[in-house]
């Protein structure tokens, strides 16, 4: 008989209880709850998958805030401008990264625009200062323009911003104080 292994030696030593019908104690608990758990933690999975889609769902439609598309207008400056321009915002706010992005389009100024600004902190129908000037704004009666801002808390805070207490107007230079105006005003998805 030649020397054999430990791992052989167990092997031979379970084999021969198990023929015998001879368990230790442990091993005969070890395989009565192995079922169980083993069916309980194949049942617990689909839901765990569930779970975690669904949270991830609401995580996104809790931090994406949608603005749509903000009519903007004469009537809207103050005092109210009478005039043929308009204009749309279409505005876009992600509370995970804190960015509002926007793209402005306008059409039918009197003449060439001066400036673009978002003003805060003024409800409708409200004039309020300017908060940001958009550099690089079109000098021109129709045109577009696109960017984004951090709503750094300070600046522009995320509570003023969502309670639609910005808004966003251009300047012409027969308007001077603003010619078309757009209140960012929170609409969701």
């Amino acid at each position: 008989m030649g020397l054999s292994t430990p791992k052989a030696i167990f092997s031979q030593k379970t084999k021969a209880c198990l023929l015998k019908g001879k368990t230790s104690y442990f091993y005969r608990k070890y395989q009565s709850m192995r079922f169980p758990k083993l069916t309980v933690l194949l049942l617990s999975f689909p839901l765990f998958i569930l779970n975690s889609c669904s949270d991830d769902t609401e995580d996104v439609e809790r931090d994406n805030i949608y603005y749509g598309t903000i009519a903007m207008t004469g009537a809207q400056e103050t005092p109210p401008v009478t005039t043929a321009a308009t204009g749309t915002i279409d505005a876009n706010y992600n509370r995970l990264t804190k960015t509002l992005s926007y793209n402005i389009v306008f059409s039918g100024l009197v003449d060439s625009a001066v400036a673009a600004h978002i003003h805060g902190l003024g409800e409708v129908g409200v004039k309020a200062d300017i908060v940001q000037t958009f550099a690089n704004f079109p000098r021109r009666k129709a045109g577009s323009y696109s960017g984004s801002l951090l709503i750094d808390g300070v600046k522009f805070t995320e509570e003023y911003l969502l309670g639609g207490r910005y808004y966003i107007n251009i300047h012409s230079k027969t308007y001077s104080g603003g010619e078309i105006r757009g209140q960012l005003i929170l609409a969701k998805k």
